[in-house]
């Protein structure tokens, strides 16, 4: 089994957010313990003495202004960041799967940015999860969420694509509707939080310096991007989801 660990970068009803992002981090289960078993040895390593486990959260620790980030030198915060995307971009080639979901503000209404971005997640990951069974490896997956107020609607929304579907088609490998827990709880929710705040760098700052050192990772065949979208009404846009697209319809 597949177990994708979402997180959202951005707010909808902040207007000055240009973008929304829902990012994911998809282990096979025997991954988790070991990435689990990196974070905490960086736990061990920046704060020793430290026994509770402290929530690795991107943008705290970029912005330095929260406890214990704050009482941290700005390079030890930039040397945890940067090992948090090695743990990533290091680890299995195929436990270890990157989705992300990127919707321009202008390109869909702010109701319905959460569920358009949700629907286009559950469809690469199930897209994945069967491309696997065609090779002969049958997994199902599973969606983890991190606790928000989205919770009773995605809930209703996956439940439907099970049955009506999706716009793309019936969702078929993901028997289970989605959990929800706190991000505190699970290592992996921090890492899909790191996934998310990179892509949103990404888009909506223009800083590509941490999704760059993870590209490699998302969900790709025939040097096509499948678990990187962006959803825009800009055909200039040259990111690597737009161009790879773009140079694929003009070879065919």
């Amino acid at each position: 089994m597949y177990l994708l660990y979402v997180d959202e970068s951005g707010d909808p009803t902040n207007p000055s957010d240009k973008h929304f992002v829902l990012g994911g981090i998809a282990v096979f289960e025997r991954q988790i313990y070991h990435l689990t078993a990196a974070v905490d040895e960086l736990q061990r390593q920046y704060f020793p003495t430290v026994i509770d486990p402290i929530e690795f959260h991107a943008s705290d620790i970029y912005r330095h202004n929260k406890e214990p980030w704050h009482s941290l030198p700005r390079e030890k915060c930039n040397e945890i960041v940067e090992s948090i995307y090695r743990v990533i971009s290091e680890s299995h080639t195929l436990g270890v799967v990157l989705f992300a979901v990127v919707i321009d503000r202008g390109f869909q209404s702010v109701a319905d940015l959460v569920g358009r971005s949700f629907e286009e997640m559950c469809n690469r990951f199930d897209l994945f999860l069967t491309r696997l069974h065609k090779e002969q490896n049958e997994q199902r997956g599973m969606i983890i969420l991190d606790e928000s107020r989205y919770e009773a609607r995605l809930k209703q929304l996956l439940s439907t694509y099970r049955t009506t579907g999706t716009r793309f088609g019936t969702v078929y490998n993901i028997p289970e509707c989605p959990v929800f827990t706190e991000s505190s709880s699970t290592r992996l929710l921090q890492l899909a939080d790191f996934c998310s705040w990179a892509v949103f760098r990404r888009y909506e700052r223009g800083d590509t310096s941490n999704l760059d050192k993870i590209l490699g990772r998302f969900d790709n065949t025939e040097n096509v991007i499948h678990g990187l979208v962006h959803l825009t009404t800009d055909r200039s846009c040259s990111c690597t989801y737009c161009l790879t697209r773009k140079l694929r319809s003009s070879t065919v």
